[in-house]
């Protein structure tokens, strides 16, 4: 390529990754961004796309932040059904048939927390503010439908009834006189205004809410899509109104009282969609105090993260399609059809050519690390220079009692072909157990950072959570556009260093911002680290003893008080994982419920992003308030040093608070 066109492309550049608050995307990039997941995964949440708006039991949709819920709701939304398919037909005509074969409309609510949290106080009983809430609410989802309808009007697709409709709508909002749909879409408005007016005014001195007309629960928001159903034969008679509400784990616990209510009695042709982080619930009552809903009985709940970690391979495929609808985006990209996020990235690490860069200017520090606990002759005999890795594995077999001269000959009979029993089962603890474990190690024992790099590996860090693989993609190209623009351009390829400098910054960047968490930061934090820091000394152990072990076992059940809620808010913000089945803590245990760091940590504590089914730690409530509460957490006594160096399979968990065992 010349230079000339280098540099108009140069011109064309922007980060590919640089825009993915889906909040403030509007409707073209939601489009321009958006995959669809119901194509990329076999059965996504066991729902179907057309369950998005047939399906008459609500759906609540849990995730965290990053998780893709945002997008995902917002491209179900008439204003961005409308563009997709007049992007796709060129016109309108058939419009309101194609919203009558999905099975309905949807409209989205996202009430930010500051006005959610003015709802409350000054002296007002939570039943008035129940109900001015309610009044605030009804109001804002009967706007939300006017203008549905108002612009299928103006857009020609309903024409008949329309004076009959407004007449209708004049007696359910209690207006005077006669209006169009637009004035009362400027009249609810004006009423949505007294209720901000007086929020404002109840903060500085005594007011009285004093509406033109008070809007009690389900009057408008139940009554408009009969009245719209009832007077436009336009719509099918199974079409629903779905109403999508997003950051549910704002609302206060009244407000929530008062939206599970209108959950639980859905009426035909109007139904919900919820939106919010894991346990986001604040509370399952209903503003009848003997009631409740229930999972299954009166919505489904669908767990975002749990979906994507269940199907790994659908999983990354869904976070490649979404890659390469942001490089299309970028003409430099887009024109030399390097749009390929694998191909930039690389599809996944290379372990034994990075162990022979990182031993390349002193390739027996390893062997001077177990010098006391091998013969003198070990650096010839154990020498297997096409792979540092395996040389360890070597090292770690003599260790644990196995024939120096046994391995050696295994490993000159290899380079010839040969493959012993030995290096059958060497190459098959290699492989299936150890490959990984072994890169850490060796990284630990030249005092350098193990590298996180690769398309697969951001998958896997990303823990689910689409936002997380963004970022570390923005991160990358980033970098490398910062290190040499021209050469990411020309090239597309970025490499394993830049990646590894982005991952490892933001890691430190999501560990940090832990502390900002209003509920429990401090703990929330506290609690990170100190994990972090166990499940470190694991990957330290230099006999590998419990390789890759990162994830622990707790009766939550069992956790009461702050030290409960502070675990609670951990798995709202994605600090920790649950995973989605019980599991065994050790081998041959019951099956308990499992935790994980989020993967994102992992560059940070230099650990595995990959989950095993070996050893858990096991903790009970006492032990989780000293990691939430203790800054002066000794991982030592965590993983006590042993002579003992191959893990008995039985051993059920290691003494968390024990005293320390003898030094090896």
């Amino acid at each position: 390529m010349g230079t000339q066109n280098t540099q108009r492309l140069e011109d064309f550049y922007k980060n590919p990754f640089g825009n993915y608050n889906a909040n403030v995307l509007k409707v073209d990039q939601i489009l321009d961004y958006w995959c669809n997941p119901f194509y990329v995964f076999d059965k996504f949440a066991d729902i179907s796309e057309s369950d998005i708006y047939k399906e008459a039991n609500p759906l609540v949709f849990m995730g965290g932040r990053g998780s893709g819920k945002t997008m995902f709701l917002r491209y179900w939304t008439y204003e961005v059904q409308k563009k997709d398919y007049f992007n796709k037909e060129s016109n309108l005509r058939g419009f309101l048939d194609y919203l009558n074969s999905k099975g309905g409309v949807a409209t989205y609510i996202r009430i930010d927390g500051p006005i959610l949290r003015s709802f409350a106080g000054y002296d007002l009983t939570n039943e008035k503010w129940k109900f001015i809430f309610s009044h605030y609410f009804e109001i804002i989802v009967a706007r939300a439908f006017l203008s549905i309808i108002s612009d299928l009007v103006k857009e020609g697709l309903i024409s008949q009834n329309v004076n009959v409709f407004e007449a209708k709508v004049s007696k359910l909002l209690g207006c005077s006189e006669a209006k169009t749909i637009d004035e009362f879409v400027n009249e609810l408005d004006e009423r949505i205004n007294e209720v901000t007016l007086f929020r404002g005014e109840i903060a500085l001195f005594e007011a009285q809410f004093s509406p033109t007309k008070a809007f009690p629960a389900q009057s408008l928001s139940f009554e408009l899509p009969k009245v719209i159903k009832n007077t436009f034969k336009e719509f099918d008679e199974d079409f629903n109104f779905v109403i999508i509400i997003d950051e549910y784990e704002n609302f206060l616990i009244q407000q929530q009282e008062c939206i599970n209510t209108l959950l639980k009695f859905v009426n035909t042709g109007i139904t919900f969609r919820v939106g919010m982080r894991l346990e986001g619930f604040r509370t399952f009552d209903t503003i009848s105090t003997d009631d409740f809903i229930k999972e299954g009985r009166d919505y489904r709940k669908i767990i975002l993260e749990d979906i994507l970690n269940l199907r790994e391979n659908g999983y990354h495929n869904y976070l490649k399609q979404i890659a390469t609808k942001r490089l299309q985006q970028v003409p430099c990209f887009k024109d030399l059809n390097k749009t390929d996020i694998t191909e930039i990235l690389g599809f996944r690490e290379d372990l034994e050519n990075e162990a022979l860069e990182l031993t390349q200017n002193n390739p027996y520090k390893h062997f001077d690390f177990y010098k006391s606990e091998l013969p003198t002759d070990a650096k010839k005999k154990l020498r297997y220079k096409e792979n540092p890795l395996f040389e360890l594995l070597g090292i770690i077999y003599v260790t644990r009692g196995y024939d120096i001269d046994e391995i050696s000959d295994a490993y000159k009979k290899k380079l010839k072909g040969i493959e012993t029993d030995l290096m059958k089962k060497m190459r098959y603890d290699y492989t299936n157990k150890y490959k990984y474990s072994l890169m850490i190690l060796l990284s630990s024992i030249y005092r350098r950072n193990k590298m996180y790099y690769s398309f697969n590996t951001f998958s896997y860090l990303s823990s689910g959570i689409v936002g997380h693989f963004i970022e570390l993609c923005r991160r990358s190209f980033q970098i490398a556009e910062f290190e040499n623009r021209e050469s990411l351009i020309k090239d597309a390829t970025i490499s394993k260093e830049y990646q590894a400098k982005a991952a490892r910054e933001y890691s430190t960047s999501e560990l940090q911002q832990i502390k900002r968490i209003e509920d429990y930061g401090n703990q929330l934090y506290q609690m990170t680290e100190n994990l972090g820091n166990v499940f470190r000394e694991y990957h330290k152990d230099p006999y590998i003893r419990y390789p890759e072990t990162n994830q622990f076992t707790i009766d939550k059940s069992l956790l009461e008080g702050i030290c409960g809620a502070a675990f609670d808010s951990a798995i709202k913000w994605s600090v920790i994982i649950r995973k989605p089945s019980l599991q065994a803590a050790t081998p041959g245990a019951g099956r308990k419920e499992i935790f994980a760091l989020n993967r994102i940590f992992s560059p940070e504590f230099q650990i595995s992003y990959r989950t095993r089914g070996g050893y858990n730690e096991e903790y009970n409530s006492a032990d989780i308030e000293i990691i939430m509460n203790s800054n002066n957490f000794k991982t030592k006594k965590v993983l006590g040093k042993s002579k003992t160096k191959k893990a008995n399979n039985n051993q059920t968990t290691l003494d968390l608070f024990g005293d320390e065992t003898t030094n090896i």
